[in-house]
């Protein structure tokens, strides 16, 4: 294995140990995101059960749907990292989460995601940029 990328699992691999030894699976990341109006079922989702499911992709493990749903609308706001209260970096866990929810780990079986969920690619640009922007700003961006 060349260097680099010997350097870059290391760095992922202490990265997923220090997250699944310091969260408390409190859910914070998830309240604070702003896109989970916009992922199929995550308004009414149990931020615990969400966090849950993206600790289990950390570990090779299949999540449930709901972390499936927010790997996929995540749009790396990075709300959730001020939201943590372990001082956790919440917008790279989801993104280490996407990662092997892709099978780019070494996840064993199909993997849940693809590079790009195309059908949602620009709803999700749309929706970050509600969070963003004015009315004003939306609606001469939209033309």
């Amino acid at each position: 294995m060349p260097e680099k990328a010997a350097t870059l699992h290391a760095h992922l691999d202490d990265f997923i140990k220090d997250t699944l030894s310091r969260c408390t699976r409190c859910g914070k990341c998830f309240e604070a995101c702003p896109m989970t109006r916009y992922g199929d079922g995550l308004s009414k989702a149990d931020p615990k059960t969400v966090v849950s499911g993206v600790l289990d992709w950390l570990q090779q493990t299949p999540g449930n749907e709901e972390s499936v749903q927010w790997l996929k609308v995540c749009t790396q706001s990075s709300r959730c990292i001020e939201a943590c209260p372990e001082g956790i970096n919440a917008m790279k866990m989801v993104r280490v989460g996407q990662m092997s929810a892709m099978g780019s780990l070494g996840l064993q079986g199909a993997p849940a995601l693809s590079g790009r969920e195309a059908k949602d690619f620009f709803r999700v640009i749309n929706a970050f940029s509600e969070t963003q922007m004015t009315p004003d700003e939306m609606a001469r961006w939209q033309r």
